[in-house]
């Protein structure tokens, strides 16, 4: 059995912090978290990529989640709402007050100018129950030391209240917020406002008018007989006083007679490392090592610049020489950023290889298959190295491409066969360490679990093409094992995810990965893949895709099918020979705006269950960091027979954190946290090791390559 520890938070919270203290302009946020004042949201939001963490009390109501900017005009919000004095269940279970989840936005419509004001559009819980939905338009303006807004709201915000719709299921689209929000009348609501008092650079005064009426209240705690007074006043007011860049106090007086108070944590989302990075500084060719490089043969100066890439920690390279050109080529197991990686690279050949060689050709390769060129003339990457080119210019003169093909036989010239160097530093094993962290929320027995485990995951490439991947998993911490089981939505067959909490709360060494694949090019420079074993903790089988990119990987389409078992829970290799699914898609990828690295994807098909439908996913990608959402709608309404998931729409964020921030040196992994609100079984598929289809695989597109040039000469 194992061992109850302290709880997570306590031992997570100080380490992500620690991690993440990087400068934000600190904007005061109201109480549910939105930047605002207490109740009421102003015009302002955060500084584009961040976060704010956040926990406040204003009693009857506890207020806990997380707000993020994922593009400059755009923030959202995602919190619990704590009800003291309201059950959520019966008096029994261990689930205590009601909570509701709660997912908000606000959208900058015009930036304030000279003369004319700030106007955002918003919404508040915007899905599900409706308890605490508004949609409101502000305007705002600063003068001087004051910062004024005046808006208009319906929904609760606005005095009223939204009426609860007859969907049993509020994970379908025919829920009481949602309706709410796509109705386009805005009558019956109410104005709002607010002015703010920046005394200091650190303290702000502020008050506001808020024209909730909380006797409208559907989960009241005013009027249950509990301990809560009704409220005095429609005015709020109170200070906040900001400790440095990230954190934030408030304290205000509350409808009349309620003293409240809250903090905020607020960061940006940065490469910095949480301790000193250790200096990783180009390799530089002293007079000796030059001198090694004079009378050299072509098959003599191709194994020495190998060589030489090779102790720049690149893997499985080789190179060759053909007149005044040099051709790399090799894998990158030490960057994130794979165009830092050819930089350095070509930064490396560029300090010994002798002067007539003008032309270099770098192909990165994956998994030992190379998949995209860069040509760089070597006078110009000089120039571009010293700071005396652009990176508009460099952007012009670097040539990248996945026509690999192409690009050899250029270099070849007419040449049948040019001398190629033994492979260097052949990376045939590795490995990494790394933690997984699964949160389980609002169950009727635990609002909130979580399970942290440690992962070692194995990696062995014996030949160009071919892998083997190994995932073990033992827990640290579990407290989702307290959460008693439910009965299965559906019967076996049907049963895909909605049994996933037996797999989580399994308190043993699990495998959760153990897969064969093969991946090489096919015509019409595209990429083919074969993956069979173990997928993932609850299915086994096969994986096939192919995928290819167009108009400089802007686009992109490819073909997938799974063929799955389903897994036991408590034996690592067994799996149920009567219980098996397969799956159908077409993978569509668009770039969707360069300037702020934004992708789309589209898995169209049929999903594990066999119901038919569209998974949409928009992730943003920078500085290493990447922040996506998702939503499944397919037929579920003609597929299943639960209720829970008739007209269910699968939704979730997702977010993939450099684990080199957490440390002093470079290390090419990445952390990835995802959060579903419910565990259901619609628009499902298994996760292989490996995807071809970017909306499932690091970043590396080759028109946000020519955007991030500076990683070039990094």
């Amino acid at each position: 059995m194992m061992k109850k520890s302290k709880p997570l938070g306590t031992i997570l919270f100080p380490l992500v912090l620690s991690a993440l203290t990087l400068s934000a302009k600190n904007d005061t946020a109201n109480y549910s978290g939105n930047t605002g004042i207490f109740e009421t949201p102003n015009t302002r939001i955060m500084p584009d990529w961040s976060m704010r963490l956040f926990l406040n009390q204003d009693k009857p109501y506890t207020y806990y989640g997380v707000a993020i900017t994922p593009l400059p005009f755009l923030e959202i919000n995602f919190h619990m709402t704590e009800i003291d004095g309201v059950d959520g269940f019966d008096e029994n279970s261990g689930y205590g007050d009601y909570k509701d989840k709660s997912l908000s936005f606000k959208l900058i419509l015009q930036e304030e100018k000279k003369y004319l004001p700030s106007v955002v559009f918003g919404g508040d819980d915007i899905w599900g129950t409706g308890l605490y939905t508004s949609k409101y338009v502000a305007l705002g303006k600063e003068i001087g030391y004051f910062d004024f807004t005046l808006g208009y709201a319906k929904g609760r915000l606005g005095g009223g209240s939204v009426e609860a719709t007859t969907s049993s299921n509020s994970g379908s689209s025919d829920n009481t917020a949602f309706n709410f929000m796509k109705d386009l009348s805005w009558d019956g609501g109410k104005p709002f406002g607010s002015v703010i008092f920046n005394a200091t650079p650190n303290l702000k005064i502020m008050s506001e008018y808020s024209p909730i009426d909380y006797e409208k209240a559907r989960a009241n705690p005013f009027t249950n007989g509990g301990s809560y007074d009704l409220p005095d006043s429609k005015i709020n007011f109170g200070a906040k006083y900001a400790f440095n860049d990230n954190s934030n106090l408030s304290l205000s007086f509350q409808r009349g007679n309620q003293i409240s108070f809250g903090y905020a944590y607020q960061f940006g989302f940065s490469r910095n490392a949480m301790f000193p990075r250790l200096p990783d500084p180009k390799w530089k060719a002293n007079e000796k090592k030059l001198e090694e490089y004079k009378n050299l043969n072509e098959e003599q100066l191709s194994e020495k610049l190998a060589n030489e890439v090779a102790a720049e920690k690149m893997s499985n390279v080789r190179a060759s020489v053909n007149k005044n050109k040099v051709w790399l080529e090799f894998d990158n197991p030490r960057y994130n950023s794979d165009l830092k990686a050819v930089g350095r690279a070509i930064s490396t050949v560029d300090e010994v290889a002798p002067k007539n060689y003008d032309i270099i050709y770098a192909t990165l390769k994956e998994k030992n298959t190379p998949v995209k060129t860069f040509k760089v003339n070597r006078k110009e990457y000089d120039a571009f190295e010293n700071e005396k080119v652009s990176n508009e210019y460099m952007q012009n003169a670097l040539i990248l491409t996945k026509s690999v093909d192409k690009m050899y036989k250029e270099f070849r010239e007419e040449k049948k066969t040019v001398y190629r160097s033994k492979e260097y530093n052949e990376k045939v094993f590795s490995y990494n360490i790394s933690p997984v962290i699964k949160t389980y929320l609002n169950n009727q027995d635990k609002p909130l679990a979580t399970k942290l485990s440690a992962s070692l995951k194995l990696k062995y490439n014996p030949s160009p093409g071919v892998f083997a991947v190994g995932m073990i998993q033992h827990p640290l911490y579990n407290d989702i094992d307290e959460i008693s089981t439910d009965e299965a939505l559906e019967t076996n067959d049907l049963s895909i995810r909605s049994n996933m909490i037996d797999y989580y709360k399994y308190n043993g060494t699990q495998l959760r990965k153990l897969t064969l694949g093969y991946m090489t090019n096919t015509p019409l420079n595209s990429l083919a893949k074969i993956e069979l074993g173990y997928m993932d903790f609850a299915f086994a089988g096969l994986d096939l895709e192919w995928y290819k990119t167009f108009y400089n990987e802007k686009f992109g389409v490819g073909l997938q099918y799974q063929y799955m078992y389903k897994r036991h829970v408590d034996d690592m290799l067994a799996v149920y020979d009567d219980l098996t699914y397969d799956a159908k898609f077409l993978n569509l990828y668009a770039l969707v705006s360069p300037k702020y690295d934004l992708h789309m994807g589209l898995k169209v098909g049929e999903f594990l269950a066999g119901d038919k439908g569209v998974k949409i996913d928009i992730s943003r990608h920078s500085k290493e960091f990447t922040l996506g959402v998702f939503a499944t709608i397919t037929n579920s309404d003609e597929v299943f027979d639960s209720e829970s998931n008739k007209g269910y729409i699968d939704k979730g964020i997702y977010l993939k954190v450099p684990l080199e921030v957490f440390t002093y040196k470079n290390i090419k992994s990445i952390l990835n946290y995802g959060l579903s609100p419910w565990t259901r079984d619609v628009g499902k598929y298994a996760s292989p090791n490996y995807s071809l289809f970017p909306m499932n695989n690091g970043e590396n597109n080759s028109s946000i390559m020519k955007k991030n040039i500076q990683r070039f000469k990094e």
